[in-house]
């Protein structure tokens, strides 16, 4: 894990829980009611989603191991985002990776997959928006971002974010927060440009 994709990590992880700013501040928080990911959270990390992760995590936070643990959540940000990682081709472009690595945490793969299309068709890729993110949209997102102001690509990465939290079902209940984190992530994103 390098600097940048350290502080990538950390960013994503006070993004999920503005609270928590390193290892002794890090904690399990109740998720909300209406949220799908199970009853407690550390930093997005939820036990109804990835319960072996969630348990370690708490595990060492009991253990007062809270070093331990923090590198275990960023690792895990990470590792849980590798997949956007590899959809850039290179490092050159960390703003970019940056929202598309938050996206994914908070959104998953395809989800993911979706804004990218779309942002990319923005500028006339005629994309199919279906989430996957093939060798054509690999290879136009490389493209792009290759003969482009990488600050240009960004606002329309954020204004199809933005667009797909709107269409969201549970916006009314959530989007306030998603937008600001949205704007958040995108106000970091440009302090890697």
């Amino acid at each position: 894990m390098n600097t940048i994709e350290r502080n990538m990590a950390a960013a994503i992880l006070r993004f999920e829980d503005s609270r928590v700013t390193g290892p002794d501040s890090l904690r399990v928080s109740r998720l909300p009611a209406a949220d799908k990911g199970g009853k407690w959270e550390i930093c997005g990390i939820c036990d109804g989603i990835e319960p072996a992760v969630f348990n370690r995590l708490k595990a060492l936070l009991d253990a007062g191991k809270r070093e331990e643990a923090w590198e275990g959540c960023l690792q895990y940000v990470l590792d849980n985002t590798a997949a956007a990682r590899s959809w850039m081709g290179s490092d050159v472009h960390p703003a970019t990776e940056f929202i598309l690595r938050d996206h994914h945490f908070n959104s998953g793969s395809r989800n993911t997959g979706k804004i990218l299309q779309r942002a990319l068709n923005i500028h006339g890729a005629g994309l199919t928006v279906d989430g996957i993110v093939g060798p054509k949209t690999r290879q136009e997102l490389q493209d792009q971002l290759g003969g482009t102001d990488e600050a240009v690509f960004l606002v329309g990465l954020q204004e199809k974010r933005k667009a797909f939290y709107r269409s969201c079902k549970q916006f009314p209940v959530f989007g306030k927060g998603w937008l600001s984190r949205s704007e958040r992530a995108y106000q970091f994103a440009c302090s890697l440009i």
